[in-house]
């Protein structure tokens, strides 16, 4: 299936070859020369991805001798090896962090190639230079800093592809130790997200995400959540970079000496809602109890969500993590939805493997309440007895038609066509139904692709 084309300037990007994966639902642009990044995820004409506009065209030696200020930061969909606070060597030469991120595996040119998986399907395929670790760190007079030796080697490699009649990305990273020493190291994995409807408008409430959460999954902390700034932080960052702001103004205080508004809480039950804030940089961090995150674009009401791995509390995570979301005060700002993998114990020449599966739907109105490989459930699917009715609100990742299952155990009684679906529509469930005679406990929508492949998108229990 042909769904791959090498475009050179592709929209003015100033970057010869863009690999560019296409439907008639979806596009992704994977540029080789900005750090191998997807820096496209369109549903028709809406886009995820925030593109940063004083990059384009740009590209970077493979160095990590960069300074503090020169992130190579191009936008889109990024990723940085985890842990994050021992890559890099501080004045005398111990583990510790530096900003900006490892650069080889962050922002340096990456190789690429078109191949065809086993399922017929065309592949875009990258990989990094070899990282070595620990990075050298810029200390003023004193100039860069470097390890005494090289004592990590690590290289990363990405595959991605999409069919015909779907909104689905297929995403399969590889992270491998190409050095002669054990390591524990996993990936953060994250996408830089459109966060204002015009630059420099700022009304990131219309620009969000969801994160299911169990309230018993606790941080190791003992917490639910944390803020990873306090209002000390917040009210210099603004200070020193916004505006002048004035602690003898009730106002000012009152607005600004805090964590911020724009962490919206529980919207539904063991959903939490983050909305963009320009004046907010700083993350949440929280354990996502299902495999998904969500980010909306309210002035379209368009979806993009992430199907991850399920977390395992057996395995460990950075910080005890599997994702964060943070708002970004950099540039014109971003709102990010971060994956991050268990860290792994790699020996020479071990790899760990780790899959993500992106989907965009339209959809009626948030919160986002679940999503599942079907699509994005908005309202879930009720029965009202009194009328012998059915309800629900979703968005779909697939074309193909949606049907009403009645079932008792693994016993189909009865099947109701309902309608077309794709992702360009939203999906409305109100109709009354005629229920079998016999006992029933569950009904559930199906949808059944082009393919013929059936999946389940929400399930209702008598």
């Amino acid at each position: 299936m042909n769904t791959v084309s090498i475009e050179k300037n592709y929209k003015d990007w100033n970057w010869e070859n863009v690999y560019v994966a296409k439907n008639k639902y979806i596009s992704l642009a994977v540029v080789p020369s900005a750090g191998g990044r997807i820096l496209e995820y369109n549903l028709g004409e809406v886009p995820s991805l925030w593109l940063n506009p004083e990059l384009l065209g740009k590209t970077f030696p493979a160095t990590d001798k960069v300074k503090t200020n020169e992130w190579r930061n191009y936008g889109g969909y990024r990723l940085v090896p985890i842990p994050v606070e021992n890559c890099s060597v501080d004045k005398n030469g111990n583990r510790g962090k530096r900003w900006p991120p490892p650069a080889i595996i962050g922002d340096a040119k990456y190789e690429i190639t078109v191949k065809k998986n086993t399922l017929g399907f065309q592949t875009i395929e990258v990989k990094s230079g070899v990282q070595q670790l620990p990075v050298p760190k810029f200390f003023g007079s004193k100039g860069f800093v470097y390890s005494d030796k090289i004592e990590e080697e690590l290289q990363y490699s990405r595959t991605l592809y999409i069919d015909l009649h779907s909104s689905l990305v297929y995403i399969d990273h590889t992270l491998q130790n190409v050095g002669n020493t054990t390591i524990k190291r996993g990936l953060k994995i994250s996408s830089q997200h459109i966060s204002e409807t015009k630059r420099g408008l700022h009304d990131g409430e219309n620009y969000v995400a969801y994160v299911p959460f169990d309230e018993k999954l606790k941080l190791p902390n003992g917490k639910q959540f944390e803020i990873t700034t306090n209002p000390d932080q917040r009210w210099r960052y603004l200070n020193r970079n916004r505006f002048k702001l004035d602690k003898n103004n009730p106002e000012h205080l009152e607005k600004y000496y805090n964590h911020g508004t724009n962490w919206n809480g529980e919207v539904a039950p063991g959903i939490f809602e983050v909305e963009y804030d320009y004046n907010q940089m700083a993350g949440l961090h929280i354990i996502a109890s299902d495999s998904w995150l969500c980010y909306v674009n309210k002035k379209t009401n368009t979806a993009f969500a992430k199907i991850m791995e399920a977390y395992d509390p057996r395995l460990e995570y950075d910080q005890g993590l599997n994702n964060a979301i943070f708002c970004s005060g950099l540039s014109e700002g971003y709102i990010e939805t971060e994956v991050q993998t268990p860290l792994y114990n790699l020996a020479p020449n071990q790899s760990f493997k780790y899959r993500e599966i992106h989907g965009a739907a339209q959809i009626d109105n948030g919160p986002v309440l679940s999503v599942n490989m079907a699509g994005i459930i908005t309202k879930k699917m009720s029965f009202i007895e009194a009328e012998k009715k059915i309800t629900g609100t979703y968005g779909v990742f697939n074309e193909g038609k949606a049907i009403l299952q009645f079932k008792t155990g693994d016993t189909i009684l009865k099947s109701q066509e309902l309608q077309e679906v794709n992702p360009l529509k939203i999906f409305k469930l109100n109709i009354a139904v005629d229920t079998p005679d016999h006992h029933l406990d569950t009904v559930q929508i199906v949808i059944i692709d082009i393919n013929k492949k059936e999946t389940v998108l929400d399930t209702f229990y008598f």
